[in-house]
């Protein structure tokens, strides 16, 4: 069967418009919080107030997107995102800023998102044809690198020539919304709910499977605990990165805009390997495990590097880092039954998001409070996912296996 179908197409196509805004927006919130406030903390504090909402949701997400039509969820959420999107483009070309009310505003989204990521990756592959799947996640991985590459430099160069830079940023990132909520009422499709009989206690009942999912499958779990290892020390490196180029006698913003492209081009790369090309079966733990070690070592050592050797090195591990996602992801969304999915994935991004906190407070403390280079800093916070990496997948590595070993 064809990949490209009608429905791939539109969730595709639809999804890489809305990256290009969101790419930008995503760039300029940062920068304007760091810019005004000057404080790694205030950052970090920014960050948390778009996590912890998203924990508190999680739980209720699961069992709401099992039940519900994801992609009615999707397009309703896409199209207030597009009205959202343009009455912050409005405050700020008046000139406003407060961090305290952005930083509510952020907390917003972050429910907004949760709902929406939790019902897009339950959709994802019931839009897939049989026996693509591989191919399909290779195209879901270019969708974002493209999406950075192209908007990170011009992002950079809005906010850096233009009063109002962020707020054009937002502008553009509001039209993104509407023409993909518009092209997703597109999507004709047959979805797999859960369709159980509910009952008043029904919701506790949906939560409760989910939990008892988890004893079962263990390897599920320990996926979910190494990428929140991985998360917290993520956090670190999207918490110090930007402030390190800001902050240098010799780099600038620019700077910082052409290691995110370089990044962004090595997943392009890698999503286009992958779409040709089919790895082994019963290697893809092994890669797996071998592109986890490598990357986390060319992050942690980066900054150390001469600019052009940065370069390269984020380019390395954009590219490895596509093997990574391409290889769970396929790998964990065929493995997860399709009415459990929403639950699954929902507790999944818990356990990124508890890490990702932890991250921001822990190193936004001591970016703030200490006078600890930061590049010394992510260079410490590399022992957290390297030791994570030992200490989960390689000690269960038949668990592993069993999910990432598929021929899929």
């Amino acid at each position: 069967m064809k990949l490209w179908t009608k429905n791939f197409s539109i969730v595709a196509i639809g999804s890489f418009i809305s990256a290009l805004g969101s790419a930008s927006a995503g760039i300029g919130f940062g920068i304007l919080i760091y810019t005004e406030t000057k404080s790694p903390l205030n950052l970090a504090i920014f960050t948390i107030a778009n996590i912890i909402p998203r924990v508190i949701t999680n739980f209720l997400v699961g069992p709401f997107v099992d039940r519900n039509s994801r992609k009615k969820i999707i397009v309703t959420i896409d199209y207030i995102y597009a009205i959202l999107f343009s009455i912050i483009a409005l405050v700020l070309f008046q000139g406003y800023f407060n961090v305290l009310v952005f930083t509510i505003v952020g907390s917003v989204f972050a429910i907004l998102d949760t709902l929406y990521q939790t019902a897009f990756m339950s959709l994802f592959p019931e839009v897939i044809s049989e026996g693509n799947h591989s191919k399909a996640y290779s195209i879901s991985s270019l969708i974002w690198p493209i999406s950075a590459a192209i908007m990170a430099p011009i992002a950079a160069y809005f906010i850096e020539n233009f009063t109002f830079g962020v707020a054009i940023l937002m502008s553009f990132n509001a039209i993104t919304f509407l023409v993909t909520a518009t092209i997703e009422l597109g999507i004709n499709l047959e979805e797999k709910l859960n369709t159980k009989k509910t009952t008043r206690l029904q919701f506790i009942e949906d939560i409760k499977e989910g939990i008892k999912y988890y004893k079962v499958e263990k390897g599920i779990l320990g996926i979910g605990i190494l990428f929140s290892a991985f998360a917290f020390v993520y956090a670190a490196q999207d918490l110090l990165r930007m402030p390190y180029f800001v902050n240098s006698e010799t780099l600038t913003l620019q700077h910082f805009s052409f290691i995110i492209s370089a990044g962004a081009i090595g997943r392009m790369i890698g999503g286009v390997i992958h779409y040709a090309f089919k790895y082994p079966a019963s290697k893809k733990f092994l890669i797996a495990v071998s592109v986890y070690i490598t990357v986390e070592i060319l992050s942690g050592t980066m900054l150390f590097m001469p600019y052009p050797v940065m370069i390269a090195f984020s380019f390395i591990v954009g590219l490895l880092s596509v093997t990574s996602f391409n290889i769970r992801m396929t790998a964990t969304q065929l493995y997860i039954p399709s009415h459990m999915r929403g639950r699954i994935n929902s507790t999944q991004t818990l356990l990124w998001n508890i890490g990702t906190i932890l991250g921001c407070l822990i190193i936004g403390f001591i970016a703030t409070y200490s006078t600890i280079d930061y590049r010394l800093i992510l260079l410490g916070v590399t022992s957290v996912s390297l030791g994570a990496v030992f200490l989960i997948p390689i000690r269960m590595k038949e668990e592993f296996k069993k999910i990432y070993n598929r021929d899929v």
